[in-house]
This record gives structure tokens, sequence and C-alpha cells, in this order.
């Protein structure tokens, strides 16, 4: 159980090398902490967000933002056989199916099972990813109205592709590796939504432009990420 404790805080980038992290502070700390009861929605986004990031879990970074693309409706089975090819059977069968379920159950509404440690686990379900039809499962790509504009804005702050850069293309946005496309499963409109949300809060610092067919999120001042979410919790 410790072991287990210990590798989900690595893997929501809550603790590292030197003990909790910065982010581990501003979330959970007990006197300070913006939201340490888990409360907030943006919250769980966030740390949806940061799971994929950290890629200590493997196959969340794997599962957004490269089997998403390929198969957006799927079978255990397809899941399974595509992440057998990608590690190059590297990893066991049994591990690989443990995994998937694991993945699956934090992400799906809880079944009728009699095991409330099997259904315990699905912090993300009102995240609305993931969706089931018997066997079939799906990922749900749309508008994301319950992401928080600044949860959107602080995942491409953080993108590190993206940090030399003050000018986005909206493709890039949408399908580039971590982008906000991808690991928060949203379509054009969404992005297009959040993006011109943004200019609104962050008028002169963000604007969003279309030449030619070519949309492309610029930054006239790049926000500090950190302050973002500060803004956020502040609101």
């Amino acid at each position: 159980m410790v072991n287990s404790i210990s590798f989900w805080l690595k893997a929501f980038g809550m603790t590292g090398t030197e003990g909790l992290t910065d982010i581990a502070d501003f979330i959970f700390d007990n006197k300070n902490g913006k939201d340490i009861f888990l409360e907030d929605m943006g919250t769980v986004w966030l740390l949806h967000y940061l799971l994929i990031k950290t890629e200590r879990a493997s196959i969340y970074s794997l599962f957004f933002n490269e089997f998403a693309k390929e198969k957006p409706d799927f079978t255990k089975e397809n899941l399974k056989k595509w992440l057998t090819n990608k590690t190059e059977g590297k990893i066991s069968e049994n591990t690989l199916v443990r995994d998937i379920e694991v993945l699956l159950r934090t992400y799906l509404k809880p079944t009728k099972s009699k095991s409330i440690e099997k259904d315990f686990v699905n912090i993300f379900v009102g995240l609305e990813l993931l969706l089931q039809d018997k066997d079939k499962y799906s990922i749900q790509v749309d508008e994301k109205s319950n992401l928080p504009a600044e949860i959107f804005l602080f995942a491409i702050l953080d993108n590190e592709d993206f940090a030399t850069t003050n000018s986005i293309t909206l493709k890039d946005l949408r399908f580039a590796p971590h982008s906000v496309g991808l690991m928060f499963a949203m379509n054009r409109d969404g992005i297009y939504d959040k993006i011109k949300e943004l200019e609104k809060l962050y008028e002169g610092m963000i604007i969003f432009t279309e030449t030619a067919g070519n949309p492309v999120l610029q930054f006239k001042e790049r926000p500090n990420k950190m302050q973002v979410l500060e803004n956020y919790y502040r609101a």
C-alpha cells in the first residue's frame, strides 16, 4: 500500500526527489493550499493534466497523446494490442491488462460492483472523457465546457515544446504532443472558445489572429503560469 501511494504521488507530480513539489504545496498545503479537499473541478482537470505530463504512469500519456488520435472508439483488446506493439512486447500481458483496467476505472462511472475498492479510484469521472457501451469504449472529444480557461492556459504555458515561441497555431494546440487538444480531448470549437475567453481575461497579453485561414494564438506578453493558477483560485 505504501509503495502504491508513493507511486501515485509521483505520477501526479506531487512528489519528486526533494519531497513535495511546488504544485503539491500550492494545491494541498494545510494552511495555504488552494483546494486541499479537492472540491474544485479545475483542480481535477489540473491533476488529469499532471498525470499525463509526468509520464510516470506511462499508459496515460500513450493513451491520450497517441492512441486517442488513432482509435477514439475501441475495446480493451484493441488497446491491449496497440500497447503491446507500442512497447514492443516489453511489458507483460498481465501488467497491461491490469493497467488498462485501472485506466478505465479512473475515468468511467462506477459499475454495480460489490467491490468498493474497485470502484473507488475513478476520481476523474466528472471530466466525462470516456464513455462506455457494454464492451466498447469511446473518447469523448468535445468543447469541454467545464474546463476552466485558466487551467487550459496553464497547460499551454507549461508545455516545454511551446516555451520558446509566442505564436502557436490552432493545429498545434489540437494535435501536437502534450497539446491541450489531445490531453483534454478537445475539438476545434472548444479550443477556439477557450482562447476567445482568454483574450478577454488577459486583454493586451493574449490575442487570437487568423490570416489566410490559419488561426494563431499569440502572446504579446507571456503570462506566468503559476500566476494564472493564482488568478483562477482567487476568483
